[in-house]
């Protein structure tokens, strides 16, 4: 059910596809290499069992899930589906429903555009569930766009998008897709470039690793055919398939577009699967397609991954304290176990740890040259930055097959270390590093930049942003006045986020119209904080942010 990667060429001949062999146009996952091919349903799409419960976003009537809608649900797009030429009002490029699918014209939302094709769902500040065949390399994860606020407002009208509703994958956290064991997992966890909170507010997870109940009731928000997200809360659990505890069957009303999408259990509305599977969409009524309707007990169903298998890989690949628990790992050194293979030399599919640095430190790593470290095969090691940048990386270390490396880190936060195989080989180990210096923060800093800006609803839309890195126990005052080299003009209105992405301070006027404001960092925090620069209310302002760090 992995939709294309769309050109205009590419969507156009796909069209032309669709008219003459309609069940050519979304193919099924493919098992990768040395996997077993997907199990029942792999080949067909989704489809309405029974009544069609889908409604837009607006006239559902349940609270919860609308807002799970509006503020979770994420639509998974390329650069060339959407134009951004306005940052403010981002249009969407492609063919609407009817043209794209030969709909008659008796079926629903043929006006929708269908832009999208796969969906997800934010279960952190910074991290999407969605389908492992929806993104499968570091390739497609950097030719991925993943955006919000995809969904209608009104019968005619779809929600303002602008580009603060729009990050890119920065990375595939974990991911599987594959047939081991007669367990069918089809998951992948992605990596924002920045921290969608405090503007979209993560889905909750299902607890626990327990089946649902035959008959349970459960709900769907995505782009079923790449249109707006639609709300069908009228599935239910056919077979839970409580024994393997990979994936559930339920009659949701899902198509193509809908992979990778959410499904709530609606006891309390928390995320309980991801649509990965079903049967096909259309079927042909005379010239035109009709959608495909199944009585509730008919076809084969859909077939949807328990988020609990998604939960267990991103828990033993990094730390989490919202999904997992637990905080960053201690400073002191540590290490972690890996076994991986088709990792394109750790661009994916690999292991992932977290590991927290003041400015100043140096860690080394690697499966050989440190204590505790083990290595079988040909390992691959790099290490990123809190921007998400590669800072260093090593293959063949300690004069064998074995990966050491070690880095000093020029400013304070979170970095990634990563644990591959060299090209597509297999391997295994244990990975572990020491840490050494530093404890410090950076050095007395400063800085400014220039903005302008219109309708920001008070800096919380369309803002200029940037980022400063501020450790434990500074001091960060930024302004369009008061600091040496502020100005501005317009009533102004500032913002600044911490490193998790939540707003810890923020002012409109402290000079007349003009906004500065000052912030020192708690013990136990720091790294990249986030400046937004916006104006009051709906207004034009601009000018130079000004901030000194000490």
């Amino acid at each position: 059910m992995h939709n294309t990667r769309n050109g205009a060429a590419r969507k156009l001949l796909g069209a032309l596809l669709c008219t003459l062999a309609f069940t050519a146009c979304q193919p099924a996952p493919e098992a990768e290499p040395g996997e077993e091919a997907p199990a029942t349903g792999a080949g067909e799409q989704p489809v309405v069992y029974g009544n069609d419960d889908r409604k837009d976003v607006f006239e559902h009537t349940n609270a919860t899930l609308k807002a799970r809608a509006e503020q979770a649900t994420v639509a998974l797009m390329s650069p060339s589906d959407f134009n951004a030429s306005n940052p403010n009002n981002v249009t969407f490029n492609g063919p609407n429903l009817g043209s794209s699918e030969n709909l008659c014209t008796s079926q629903r939302f043929r006006s929708d555009p269908t832009a999208a094709w796969c969906s997800g769902t934010l279960i952190d500040d910074d991290l999407v569930l969605t389908a492992g065949h929806c993104v499968e390399s570091a390739a497609e994860c950097g030719d991925t766009r993943i955006v919000f606020n995809y969904y209608r407002t009104a019968a005619n009208t779809l929600k303002t998008v602008t580009t603060a509703d729009i990050f890119s994958c920065q990375s595939i956290v974990v991911r599987k897709k594959s047939t081991t064991g007669g367990r069918d997992l089809d998951f992948a966890i992605l990596k924002l470039d920045r921290a969608a909170t405090p503007r979209f507010t993560p889905a909750p997870v299902r607890a626990g690793n327990t089946a649902l109940a035959t008959g349970a009731n459960v709900a769907v928000i995505g782009s079923g055919s790449g249109i707006p997200f639609k709300i069908d809360s009228g599935g239910s659990v056919r077979t839970p398939r409580a024994s393997t505890l990979d994936y559930f069957v339920a009659t949701t009303d899902t198509f193509a577009g809908n992979s990778g999408s959410g499904v709530y259990e609606t006891a309390e509305h928390t995320l309980a699967g991801i649509l990965v599977r079903g049967d096909e969409d259309y079927i042909g009524s005379g010239s035109c397609n009709v959608v495909n309707t199944c009585t509730e007990t008919g076809c084969n169903g859909e077939e949807i991954t328990y988020v609990s298998n998604a939960i267990t890989a991103l828990c033993q690949a990094t730390t989490n304290a919202r999904l997992c628990g637990s905080g960053p790992p201690p400073t002191g050194g540590s290490n972690f176990t890996f076994s991986a293979s088709a990792t394109a030399s750790a661009t994916t599919n690999t292991t992932n740890k977290t590991v927290a640095l003041t400015a100043g430190q140096k860690i080394t790593l690697g499966t050989c040259g440190v204590t505790g470290t083990a290595v079988t095969g040909d390992s691959y090691l790099r290490l990123f930055g809190p921007s998400g940048t590669e800072v260093a990386s090593n293959d063949d270390g300690c004069g064998g097959r074995g990966s050491n490396l070690s880095f000093t880190a020029t400013q304070a936060g979170n970095y990634e270390v990563r644990a591959g195989c060299y090209s597509s080989g297999a391997c295994s180990g244990t990975v572990a590093w020491t840490l050494e210096g530093g404890g410090t923060g950076p050095a007395p800093s400063s800085g400014s930049f220039a903005y302008t800006a219109n309708a920001t609803n008070s800096a919380q839309t369309g803002t200029t942003n940037q980022g400063i890195t501020v450790a434990a126990g500074q001091s960060i005052s930024f302004g369009t006045c008061t600091v040496t080299g502020a100005a501005g003009t317009g009533d102004t209105f500032l913002r600044l986020y911490n490193s998790a992405g939540q707003q810890v301070t923020s002012n409109d006027d402290s000079c007349g119209s003009l906004s500065y404001a000052n912030y020192t960092v708690p013990a136990g925090a720091g790294g990249t904080y986030q400046v937004r620069a916006g104006c009051f209310g709906n207004s034009s302002c601009g000018g130079t942010v000004a901030w000194t760090v000490q």
